[in-house]
């Protein structure tokens, strides 16, 4: 077979809102208008976000969602592509190179980088083929990912560890869960000595905040860290529009593990922590279109996690036995998520009903580096600020008086740094800005500016050289590394 045959067609769209460019959650449910951004220029579209649009978001949480208004929605995005990609290759031009790499045998990965963060809510799996009718999660291998602008994964350990492990953690707090049968699946894919997973040792039962950071902390001081996570529970959604996950809390009643409280526990191990699979329903959901915390996975993914696999519906017991079975079947390592995805997604399909198109993968295009290979530069979010300045002419006149500013800082070993002191370098209104970095090594500014503008920033903190470096304001996904002093 030919090299280019099992080569994989890629396409990457990038969507940013005009009104607010540099605020991902500054939505309003009302008509807005999108730019897209390609390497052939920019381009722009309305989406409607009417009560039809509304209405259909709300059948997918239904245990049997209406065919109809589900391709009803999967043309409503088609239509919305078509408009915003007239201007560069055109929807037209990447339906037929997809559906003639789908016949050829090629994979195909179709990334969504979303600077607004109501697009997230919507069904892009849903997106239905002009041509056929089908939607492009219908097709045999067509796996559609998701980005957040800007996230890039954090660093691999300066000491590769030897073969990967996998936890299973489990909690049935809300209800009752299939826990052994997960077991059993991780059991007998690991038999052919793909992974290490112990049956008696890698399973944390009644899963809770303080037992997974434990686990993990041990694995890591015993030169054991784990490299993929399969959390098994179930999912709700609060009354304020977010997503969350039902543990068992420190007194033994359930706890509502949110994107804020998992995260902070996962960050740290981001760069040894290859995977997390999240089989509970809603775990990919991401609420109230324009949530400022998004979907659990959707948060892991921003703090650097390479992989993360979750449920946007529910997800039946039934559903979550052949997921695993499938998926951990088919992976081979944190290289594999994306062949493993797809045959899982392939398993649900033969079942029936709606599973199969509510499996996401969160991931950047980007590939992990190895620490002591990292680059010392700023890496830019690329679409925002950015796209609104190029097309001031059309779509957006100025920006936003007060422009953001953020990332994360990390270590040489790929940690966070904590305080870490972030200064601006040229004078603002009102004095100079200043700001630190918090546990996860994140900062964030809102910095005045009536036009485009590039600022430079300094990042000091004690024991560690000094770094210099700019950005374009309206960019929140910067990511770099503080070197030791000597």
């Amino acid at each position: 077979m030919k090299p280019e045959e099992t080569t994989p067609y890629t396409l990457t769209i990038e969507i940013a809102r005009a009104e607010g460019a540099g605020d991902p959650h500054a939505f309003r449910c009302m008509r807005q208008d999108y730019v897209f951004r390609s390497a052939k220029g920019f381009g722009s579209a309305e989406f409607p976000w009417d009560e039809q649009v509304l209405g259909a978001m709300a059948q997918l949480l239904r245990p049997r969602p209406d065919s109809a208004a589900m391709q009803r929605l999967g043309e409503q995005l088609r239509t919305f592509l078509e408009q915003g990609l007239s201007t560069h290759e055109g929807w037209a031009h990447h339906e037929q190179a997809l559906l003639q790499a789908v016949e050829a045998g090629r994979p195909v990965y179709l990334t969504f980088r979303f600077g607004a963060a109501e697009l997230y809510s919507l069904p892009w799996e849903l997106v239905t083929l002009r041509t056929t009718g089908q939607h492009l999660g219908e097709l045999s291998g067509c796996l559609v990912q998701y980005e957040w602008p800007g996230v890039h994964p954090a660093p691999l350990p300066s000491r590769p560890p030897g073969p990967g492990r996998v936890l299973l953690g489990w909690s049935a707090a809300g209800g009752d869960v299939p826990w052994k049968e997960h077991r059993e699946a991780l059991a007998g894919a690991a038999s052919g000595n793909r992974y290490g997973f112990e049956p008696e040792k890698d399973v944390v039962a009644r899963l809770s905040l303080a037992s997974l950071e434990q686990a993990l902390r041990e694995a890591t001081a015993a030169g054991r860290p784990l490299t993929a996570l399969h959390l098994l529970c179930h999912g709700t959604q609060t009354a304020g529009g977010t997503s969350g996950l039902v543990w068992d809390g420190a007194g033994g009643e359930p706890e509502v593990v949110d994107t804020a409280a998992l995260r902070r526990v996962l960050a740290p191990y981001a760069g040894s922590l290859r995977l997390v699979v999240l089989c509970a329903c809603y775990g990919g959901h991401a609420g109230t279109p324009g949530n400022a915390l998004g979907s659990v996975a959707q948060g892991l993914h921003r703090v650097g996690l390479e992989a993360v696999v979750a449920s946007r519906l529910p997800l039946s017991v039934e559903g979550s036995v052949r997921l695993a079975e499938s998926f951990y079947g088919a992976w081979k390592g944190p290289g594999s998520v994306r062949p493993a995805l797809l045959e899982a997604r392939r398993a649900l399909m033969r079942a029936g009903g709606l599973e199969w198109a509510s499996l996401q993968l969160f991931s950047p295009t980007e590939p992990p580096r190895p620490a002591a290979r990292l680059w010392r530069r700023t890496v830019l979010l690329g679409l925002g600020a950015t796209a609104a300045g190029v097309l001031a002419v059309g779509v957006v006149n100025a920006l936003p008086k007060s422009q953001p500013l953020g990332g994360q800082v990390y270590d040489e070993d790929g940690q966070p740094v904590a305080d870490a002191r972030v200064t601006l370098l040229q004078s603002q209104p009102g004095g100079s800005v200043e700001t630190r970095t918090d546990a996860q090594g994140s900062f964030h500014l809102e910095l005045r500016a009536e036009h485009e503008a590039e600022v430079r920033f300094r990042v000091e903190k004690a024991g560690y050289v000094p770094y210099e470096g700019s950005a374009n304001l309206g960019n929140t996904g910067l990511g770099f590394t503080l070197e030791r002093a000597q």
